[in-house]
This record gives C-alpha cells, sequence and structure tokens, in this order.
C-alpha cells in the first residue's frame, strides 16, 4: 500500500508500506507508520488499478502474539477505519513552469535562466518586449517613453484591450501601466545597475510577468495584420 500525505498538492509525498485488511472498512497498519486521520492510502484493486481510501479513524493498539508474524518488531498496531475520500481539485497548472511561457521569452532567457544568471534573463525578457514594441510601431523611442507613446490611453498604437466599453477602457489603461512599469521599475534598474539576483522564484515570477506582456501584444499584433 502507498500511504499518500498532501494528496493532490505540491507537497504530495509517498510512503510505501504493507497493512493487514479486515473488511471494506477497516485495516490494520504497524504503529511506527506515518499514517495520519485526514491521510489518503493507495491500494491495488483486485479488478485492476487503484483504490483510493482516506483515514478516518485511527485507533492504536498494542500489538498481540497473534499479529506479531504480519507486522514484525512492531509495538503496536494501528486499526484503521477508512472514510469517503473526496475528489481533489488540482489547478490546471499546478507550478509556475518556464517551458509554458510565451516563446519570446524562452527564445530570449531560458539559456540564461538554466545557467542561474536570473538578473540577465530578466533584462533579455524585458528587452525582448521592448524591443518588440518598437517593432510594431515604429516608434524610434525606448524604456518608459516608448511605452508611454505606444499604449497611452488617449491615442494608443497599439490595442491590447480584450474588453467592450468601459471595460475595456480601463482594461487598457491598466495595461498601460503594466507596460510602463516594467521598464521604469525593472528594465532599466537591471540594466543600469549590478545586480545580484539569486532567487530562481522571484526570477520567473517576472518573467512571467514578460510573458504576459507579450500575450497582450500577440493580441495587437494580429489587430495590426487585418
Amino acid at each position: 500500500m502507498t500511504i499518500v500525505k498532501n494528496y493532490g498538492t505540491a507537497d504530495e509525498e509517498r510512503v510505501e508500506t504493507e497493512a493487514q485488511l479486515l473488511n471494506s472498512n477497516e485495516a490494520y497498519f504497524a504503529l511506527e507508520d506515518p499514517l495520519y486521520e485526514g491521510d489518503h492510502v493507495e491500494m491495488p484493486d483486485p479488478r485492476g488499478g487503484t483504490i483510493l481510501k482516506v483515514a478516518a479513524e485511527i485507533e492504536q493498539n498494542p500489538m498481540p502474539a497473534s499479529m506479531k508474524a504480519s507486522f514484525g518488531r512492531s509495538n503496536g498496531y494501528a486499526k484503521v477505519k477508512w472514510g469517503q475520500a473526496q475528489p481533489v481539485r488540482q489547478a490546471p497548472v499546478r507550478r509556475l513552469n518556464l517551458e509554458l511561457l510565451h516563446s519570446e521569452v524562452i527564445s530570449s532567457a531560458s539559456t540564461l535562466f538554466a545557467d542561474g544568471q536570473y538578473d540577465s534573463a530578466i533584462t533579455e525578457a524585458m528587452k525582448s518586449v521592448e524591443v518588440r514594441v518598437r517593432r510594431l510601431t515604429g516608434l524610434e523611442l525606448s524604456g518608459a517613453p516608448l511605452m508611454q507613446e505606444a499604449f497611452k490611453p488617449q491615442g494608443f498604437k497599439l490595442d491590447v484591450g480584450v474588453e467592450e466599453g468601459r471595460s475595456g477602457e480601463d482594461e487598457r489603461d491598466g495595461f498601460f501601466h503594466l507596460f510602463r512599469g516594467a521598464m521604469v521599475g525593472i528594465r532599466n534598474p537591471k540594466a543600469h545597475e549590478l545586480a545580484h539576483g539569486d532567487d530562481p522564484n522571484e526570477a520567473l515570477e517576472t518573467l512571467a510577468l514578460a510573458s504576459l506582456l507579450h500575450r497582450r501584444l500577440d493580441i495587437a499584433e494580429s489587430r495590426l495584420s487585418r
């Protein structure tokens, strides 16, 4: 059998063990097994496949002589009553993954990220956003001034909104600040200072922002080609 702790989460842990089934509702485990109420247990289904149970009640008992052959040197046994295992709701993507980011981010930053050069990876990813905006607009600007002119709510050159009416106006205004803020708060400091970023998770989250901006540029580019 397999004891599954934190079932269906990113922290899931599995422990292989042996147990003695009494009936469909109960089983005996060695007292030393790391099984607690709420843990899941997977066991083979005689008809094929796997049965999933959840430990609803656990009763600890001293080991009688008649059971020592089944549990070896264990000092006792735990009588487990099964409950109904509820289906676990899982997000479509359980962990942020570099390979799932926009292709522009992968091509510009993935090698640097894999080499542990996180600051350089961030710089190149944000630079790829800047270069693409410049190419799509034809503007001879860079950084925040480029984003200011490309995405200003009144007279934008690239339409990255997907909503209609007032919601669309608010959306475009929000992405105007995201594009401009990415240049001011991320692109420029990384390009002009000797940074020492060593947190891969934070770097990956920043690359995800660059990926989001590229996906909005996909929308804008598709409209330009109509």
